[in-house]
């Protein structure tokens, strides 16, 4: 009876020190749901233990006569021993995952800084890019100007600009950087820094982009360019003058007609030394819209893979033709994105609007 009583103590002892690992490791893993089965179950097993030490001990029976008792108190206490062996063995595996899942926290606030510190830089570079554009459109008498600029990303590679000379001409330039995004954007704004110096002694369009050319093929990298559309528009003489850079504009009159105003130089940064060649003069008449977009435009696509298109870009110029230029620029934003509307915007969108009146 004694040797019986042992074995039933170890087995309560086992179980006990189990229970208390067992609450233990559930009081340090409580968000692990499996510790609360465990603990449970622990508890349940240390309470059947003891209700069946209670019955056995107070049996007035000999325990040799009975074969069964002993296999069952042997298998109580093997069970008591092998719950205490798993949740000793497991605990280090949970103390791991307990750990991966720390590192892992961390990780996540660190790189939730990482991704806040870039848009909170994004926006900023957004905010800067903006300030370069011109923050109204010029005023004349006798025209209507309107601009708009959208990125397809954060920043821009598009670009467009106004420059007033001092013997009443106006230079209006769009430009189109090839690409879109951070890198554009960067070079663009380099783009800009040279144009607003070079316009400041040359009114000629061919040799403003000649100049320009030059000065950007010495520093853009290999396979990069710029394409680039640039209108001298004498206000008195109501006049224009014209030349691109791989990029080309459109004059649309009172009637619907549409005069294709095509650039025949290649885009800046592939020809460094091309004798770009400003167009005959234009004579500009009542009615008349003068359009600048980059191609993030008409290129718009929409699910189906269809173009928007020229010929929508401009039958949406000449349809609004009496309304402001600056109702022209939005409405045609908006017909562009009515379009594709569940398709983001794939390239930068830029549009410049001059309205003869």
């Amino acid at each position: 009876m004694t040797a019986f009583k042992i074995v039933l103590g170890l087995a309560a002892a086992f179980q006990i020190v189990s229970v208390v690992l067992a609450l233990r490791l559930n009081a340090i893993y409580r968000r692990r749901f499996a510790w609360l089965f465990i603990s449970g179950a622990a508890v349940l097993m240390a309470v059947g233990m003891f209700a069946s030490m209670w019955r056995i001990w107070n049996m007035a029976i000999n325990v040799e006569q009975h074969p069964a008792l002993w296999a069952e108190s042997l298998a109580t206490l093997m069970m008591a021993i092998l719950f205490f062996a798993g949740i000793a063995t497991i605990e280090p595996i949970f103390k791991e995952n307990e750990l991966a899942r720390k590192q892992a926290e961390n990780e996540n606030e660190r790189l939730n800084a990482a991704v806040q510190h870039t848009l909170e830089e994004m926006m900023l570079a957004k905010q800067i890019q903006q300030n370069f554009l011109p923050k109204s459109p010029p005023q004349a008498d006798g025209y209507d100007v309107a601009a708009i600029s959208l990125p397809a990303e954060w920043t821009s590679g598009d670009y467009f600009d106004f420059h007033r000379t001092n013997n009443g001409k106006l230079i209006a330039v769009i430009a189109d950087v090839a690409g879109h995004g951070v890198g554009p954007a960067l070079l663009m704004s380099s783009a800009r820094s040279y144009f607003r110096e070079i316009v400041q002694h040359y009114v000629d369009p061919g040799e403003i982009l000649e100049r320009w050319n030059r000065v950007i093929s010495s520093e853009i990298e290999f396979g990069d360019f710029i394409t680039a559309w640039v209108a001298v528009i004498d206000l008195e003489r109501r006049t224009m003058t014209y030349a691109g850079a791989g990029h080309n504009a459109w004059l649309v009159s009172r009637d619907g007609s549409v005069q294709d105003l095509e650039g025949e130089g290649p885009p800046l940064g592939v020809i460094g030394d091309f004798a770009f060649l400003g167009s005959a003069e234009v004579t500009l008449e009542e009615g008349q819209i003068l359009l600048m977009a980059t191609d993030g435009i008409p290129e718009t696509e929409n699910l189906a893979g269809q173009q928007w298109g020229n010929d929508r870009m401009l039958s949406i110029i000449h349809a609004r033709r009496g309304q402001p230029a600056e109702r022209i620029v939005a409405d045609m934003v908006d017909a562009v994105s009515g379009f594709a509307p569940d398709t983001p915007r794939r390239d930068d969108v830029t549009a410049i609007v001059v309205k003869v009146a």
